[in-house]
């Protein structure tokens, strides 16, 4: 009996720790001073080891939180990745005015990807609004405040 559940604790605590993690999220906006913001939203499967984030395009990396990950030099003093709990996020300095794809990797044990494409055209400004907007909440907001609204009139 108790070798069962031995065996069962062992399944579910390698089962944990062999899921890779996942990008729930790839977001990007224009910022005012027409630099490129982009938001890597992450969840892991466990907290340790810890995981390391890096932006590509082409190939070339962009900027990494791993301090071995040289960027290419086209990007060196331009991009700056910084990590904020599980959300990584890329300020690139001078982005090019065609559309072009960049890829958010998050690596803990194995490596996970998702790329969005960015048009500096027809991306959002970086705002408090346009970011209620992205995240599904403006409607939300809306529908509280038009009853105080309705109320002031």
């Amino acid at each position: 009996m108790y070798a069962i559940v031995a065996l069962c604790l062992l399944g579910v605590a390698a089962a944990q720790t062999s899921s890779p993690p996942t990008i729930t999220d790839l977001t990007s906006c224009i910022t005012k001073e027409q630099n490129l913001k982009m938001e890597c939203a992450f969840k892991l499967p466990t907290s340790t080891p810890a995981a390391t984030c890096k932006f590509t395009k082409d190939d070339k990396v962009m900027g990494s939180t791993n301090a071995a990950v040289m960027p290419d030099p086209t990007y060196k003093n331009r991009a700056n990745v910084t990590m904020k709990g599980q959300v990584c996020e890329l300020y690139l300095n001078g982005l090019e005015d065609k559309a072009q794809d960049i890829k958010c990797v998050i690596k803990q044990n194995v490596e996970v990807s998702k790329v969005a494409t960015v048009d500096k055209k027809m991306t959002a400004t970086c705002s408090g609004l346009s970011v209620l907007l992205q995240k599904g909440t403006g409607l939300f907001l809306i529908l509280f405040t038009l009853p105080l609204l309705s109320e002031l009139l």
